[in-house]
């Protein structure tokens, strides 16, 4: 018996496909890695054999109509199907996930009596939760043995198989492993909710899925560290053991990304920070907020004048806002109901006031500092708003997370009809300066709404249609992230790719259809008549320290020269020169030129070795013969040299050299 079912493959197309069936007349499989017999109708692997062989066998899993399901999952009439592969979107997901497994089960081997929690994917790899008997300490010192152990189990090629049980069936499985957090995590699932085991090779584990069809498709992976947690991530239960690893398609992605994180080393922002003199952390920080020292504060106002100059360009006007309101404020905006666990609150006069994490209400209360008339819109506010945010002490690190946070706000305030123009400028901004900063792999994500969420879903449905329609307008492709806009509209998240292949979200857009109605912001129509304007906030930078702290490892500490803290270092043979030393600063200072002078006795290889240390785009060695003919020898802190120019000729280069980034400084904006 044979059932044939039509569905539409991802690039548009349609197949019919049917069960395949050995000489016995049972389900053909890819062998060796049989599956769950799911039913007399064809599955997403008989849907990939019938495309073709290679595909059926790199094959790790499938989508049905957008979600993910094991191989021997169903196919469903008329289904929108993917074939998912290591190489698809979702591909390392899937092997993530079951790598996570493969650990759980090596770590049991190994240590036997050990329980075993929950096993999520996160960014470039997974972890999970485990509970070692009594008296054991798992330690970085044991992984060469789990890893040995998962490579034997993926040798052996077991296959994976899943199988759904009842409640009772479940409790009593676990139980009787003594899988004590198995069994509170069953006792805690919805009524009536289907629910799976996964075997491995007489190993199972609790589990919604899917999985690879064999351990055999987990060829490398690698264990990366180990971590303190709690169960249910609360401190009044039990402490557990975090282990984290990484899980790739292919050796050589396993071994880039080793080279990557061994590279990441020597451009954390952290040790750079300290080796560059930007900025310190000190007891005093344990709240998340870096002291800038001089450097650091330089390049953080760079950063700021740039963004500066650049909203002149977009029609910007800076303003200034509290930073502590009355808490009703924020109870009005949807703040206090949304986001109060990650705000401060104070006392003042008997009354409850709330240290701003976000600038947008305070803008809505600039907009309604006057009567505003459509003829008025669209108005553009920019701050650098202070904000406070009370994130996890055990997430805050260096300058990308931090409670102290200083953001690039901009609001807009405009009609309906001006959202689409605004939005376009709002992107092209956005592109414009990151293009400018050096990243040049840049990715675009519509975030629609979340279930937590304040408005009707005509007005969602109007505001997510105009994202798309201002991404399509500027010809930017967008990959969409479902529900994860923010409670009051759609965004637009924006990621960069660093030197070394990292991705970074900074930049954000939204489009907020709400905050301006609940504070009774309004301005005149043409009727003459009381309308709520369209608020749309955007973040270029996003926070300017989390920015500062991608920016130095993405740059190494080697910043573009017109973003350089200390552009050029005078540098003295002997101090016979330091007079005409002396000059040639103050006459650079003048031309705008940041630089600074080394006038000590030491040798001058150490003097350029110093320079060279800290990064100094160029070394300005003054001799005898400089000192005659009036010139100076630049240096490049790449240790080649340029040929003896006059000072005005510096400053020259250095103007040219700088670009976009000339003129930053701040008695100069």
């Amino acid at each position: 018996m044979s059932t044939a079912v039509n569905v539409f493959l991802s690039d548009g197309s349609q197949r019919q496909v049917e069960r395949r069936a050995d000489a016995d007349g049972k389900a053909g499989l890819a062998t060796p890695t049989p599956l769950s017999p799911s039913s007399v109708g064809p599955t997403v692997l008989d849907l990939a054999r019938s495309i073709g062989p290679g595909l059926a066998k790199s094959a790790i899993a499938g989508k049905i109509n957008g979600t993910l399901v094991d191989l021997d999952a169903p196919l469903v009439e008329g289904a929108k199907v993917e074939i998912v592969t290591p190489t698809h979107a979702n591909g390392l997901e899937v092997l993530r996930h079951s790598c996570a497994h493969l650990m759980a089960m090596a770590l049991q081997d190994v240590f036997p009596g050990t329980q075993v929690t929950i096993g999520p994917v996160v960014d470039n790899g997974f972890y999970y939760d485990i509970k070692p008997p009594e008296g054991v300490k798992i330690s970085p010192a044991d992984f060469e043995t789990i890893e040995k152990r998962m490579a034997e189990i993926v040798a052996k090629d077991l296959p994976v198989q899943r199988r759904v049980v009842t409640r009772d069936e479940a409790i009593a499985h676990f139980s009787g492993l003594g899988e004590t957090f198995k069994v509170e995590i069953i006792e805690g699932l919805p009524a009536g909710e289907d629910i799976k085991i996964y075997d491995m090779g007489g190993w199972g584990d609790l589990c919604r899925g899917p999985h690879v069809p064999s351990t055999g498709k987990m060829p490398a992976f690698k264990l990366m560290s180990i971590a303190g947690a709690y169960w249910r991530a609360n401190k009044d239960n039990a402490q557990l053991v975090r282990v984290y690893g990484t899980a790739w398609a292919t050796k050589k992605e396993l071994d880039a990304y080793l080279h990557m994180l061994e590279e990441a080393k020597k451009r954390d922002h952290v040790l750079l920070g300290r080796q560059l003199e930007l900025f310190t952390l000190l007891p005093e920080t344990t709240v998340g907020a870096p002291f800038f020292l001089p450097n650091g504060a330089k390049l953080f106002v760079l950063l700021q004048n740039y963004i500066r100059k650049k909203q002149v360009q977009f029609g910007f006007k800076e303003i200034l806002t509290p930073q502590v309101m009355n808490v009703d404020l924020w109870k009005k905006s949807g703040h206090y109901d949304n986001y109060r666990e990650n705000m401060y609150f104070v006392q003042v006069d008997e009354q409850e006031y709330a240290i701003k994490p976000m600038s947008c209400p305070a803008h809505v209360k600039v907009f309604q500092s006057g009567q505003r008339s459509y003829r008025d819109l669209p108005m553009r506010y920019s701050e650098f708003g202070v904000v406070h945010r009370h994130e996890l002490s055990g997430t805050v690190h260096g300058l990308t997370r931090v409670r102290r946070i200083t953001q690039d706000d901009g609001h807009i305030f405009c009609t309906i009809e001006q959202v689409q123009k605004e939005m376009e400028g709002a992107l092209t901004f956005v592109k414009e300066a990151y293009a400018d900063l050096g990243f040049s792999e840049v990715k675009f994500y519509l975030s629609t709404r979340p279930e937590k969420r304040v408005g009707s879903d005509d007005t969602w449905d109007r505001a997510e249609r105009a994202l798309e329609s201002s991404l399509r307008a500027v010809e930017i492709d967008y990959l969409v992230n479902p529900g994860d806009g923010a409670f009051y509209g759609p965004k637009i998240d924006i990621k960069v790719r660093d030197a070394i292949g990292r991705w970074h979200q900074c930049a954000t857009i939204q489009l907020d259809f709400q905050t301006p109605g609940r504070l009774g912001a309004t301005y005149v129509t043409p009727e003459n008549s009381p309308e709520n304007p369209v608020m749309i906030h955007r973040a270029v930078l996003g926070s300017v320290e989390r920015f500062m702290g991608v920016f130095i490892e993405h740059c190494a500490g080697h910043f573009p020269i017109g973003l350089a803290p200390v552009q050029a270092r005078l540098v003295s043979v002997t101090e016979n020169q330091n007079d005409y030393v002396r000059k040639v600063e103050a006459f650079l200072l003048s031309k705008g030129v940041r630089v600074e002078t080394d006038l000590g006795n030491d040798k001058l290889s150490y003097k350029i070795r110093e320079a060279q240390l800290k990064k100094i785009p160029f070394m300005l060695v003054v001799g005898d013969k400089e000192m005659e003919q009036g010139t100076l020898t630049p240096r490049m802190r790449d240790g080649t040299n340029r040929e003896p120019m006059s000072p005005d000729a510096f400053a020259a280069l250095i103007r040219e050299e700088s670009g976009v980034f000339w003129g930053l400084d701040v008695n100069q904006v």
